[in-house]
């Protein structure tokens, strides 16, 4: 079986991109799997930001002459079965189609998995003709089956918990948040903690600047800096922040879903605080006690909750170490790719079950003995 990953890493480069690009190295190893990385056509990057009718002459031009990205070299696929897998933060991502023509001639089996995946209109008419679509949200299932008129499948979210994992006990940031969170429990925790008296670390990270048509290979750029450096610090972090994506105060998203942030937090041993995402499947991944904690509604009163839960040694590292072993043996990225090559009714690579034995002994053996250890 050859497996082809068509990556937008050539187009884009950003912190929401970050863990696409993550579950594509994933792949890449796990699975023999060769990434295949189009470049925008020059006439794409010179119009991209710029408004007016210029711009929109200029799409237009692009999509009718054979789409925004330069055609890859012709593929000589050995006589076997050839999968191509598109991993897409949004259904736009899937136009990256044009840089492969004739690309459904040439594959056994195509299919995505997309992350935004309730923009119904965004979704490009060469989706119909995919084999299967991966989203990770349940309630997107059914009306993309019916829309779309191909197999629609839930594949949530997960993290490297197996590389970038941690159980760890002695950890000396004890609140980190990034991302989304409500900007008065920002403004108090921010008042409360940045200030020479203070004894607690609450680190707040800030996304870099996204770069549109990057030019360094993606192992010499900051994607790959940036989700080391993250498992790095949240290694060694007792509490982090995380909200639903309803909860007000925050950009604004249509549904509940359980977001990337609860893995690889989870992953990293931290204990989780914040608004536990109200969608129903939340119940079934985050099943587990402690797994998430809930933050009152008064910023001011989120402080007292904060260090009660600090001051609870006993309790966090039992947080530490449950929350790693959950996401290790649930949630690693390696068996959401099984789950999907099993749904596609592909042969399991055998590197990938290598790697999901070894969880699984590893898992057995912090079982037995009751030592989490740093990764």
């Amino acid at each position: 079986m050859g497996v082809y990953l068509l990556s937008a890493r050539g187009i884009i480069s950003s912190v929401s991109d970050d863990p696409l690009y993550e579950l594509e190295e994933i792949i890449a190893e796990s699975c023999a799997a060769k990434i295949l990385v189009p470049k925008a056509r020059s006439l794409r990057q010179w119009s991209r930001g710029r408004g007016g009718i210029a711009a929109k002459l200029a799409d237009r031009y692009l999509q009718w002459s054979g789409g925004f990205y330069q055609p890859l070299q012709r593929l000589h696929l050995p006589n076997e079965t050839n999968v191509l897998l598109l991993i897409a933060l949004h259904p736009t991502r899937l136009q990256v189609l044009s840089s492969l023509p004739n690309w459904r001639q040439q594959f056994d089996v195509v299919a995505a998995y997309v992350f935004d995946s309730w923009l119904f209109k965004d979704y490009p008419a060469a989706v119909r003709q995919f084999d299967h679509l991966f989203v990770p949200m349940p309630e997107m299932v059914e009306p993309l089956q019916r829309y779309l008129n191909i197999p629609v499948s839930l594949l949530s979210f997960g993290a490297d918990a197996w590389q970038h994992g941690s159980g760890n006990p002695h950890r000396c940031i004890d609140l980190i948040s990034y991302g989304r969170i409500p900007k008065l429990h920002h403004q108090v925790l921010s008042a409360t903690y940045h200030h020479p008296q203070s004894s607690r670390l609450y680190l707040r990270l800030v996304p870099r600047q996204t770069e549109h048509f990057p030019v360094a290979p993606y192992a010499q750029r900051a994607d790959l800096e940036s989700t080391r450096q993250l498992y790095q610090l949240l290694r060694r972090s007792r509490l982090a922040l995380a909200y639903d994506t309803l909860y007000p105060g925050m950009r604004e998203f249509p549904h509940s879903f359980v977001t990337l942030r609860w893995f690889q937090c989870g992953a990293a041993g931290c204990a989780i605080m914040g608004k536990r995402p109200t969608t129903p499947i939340a119940d079934e991944l985050l099943d587990w006690e402690d797994a998430t904690l809930e933050l009152p509604d008064d910023p001011q009163a989120c402080v007292d909750v904060i260090e009660a839960l600090l001051n609870d040694t006993q309790r966090l590292r039992q947080i530490h170490r449950r929350n790693y072993l959950e996401n290790l043996m649930r949630h690693d990225w390696r068996w959401r790719i099984k789950t999907m090559l099993s749904r596609l009714d592909l042969p399991i690579p055998e590197a990938l079950t290598q790697q999901c034995n070894a969880i699984d002994q590893r898992y057995r053996d912090l079982m037995k003995t009751h030592l989490v250890y740093c990764c």
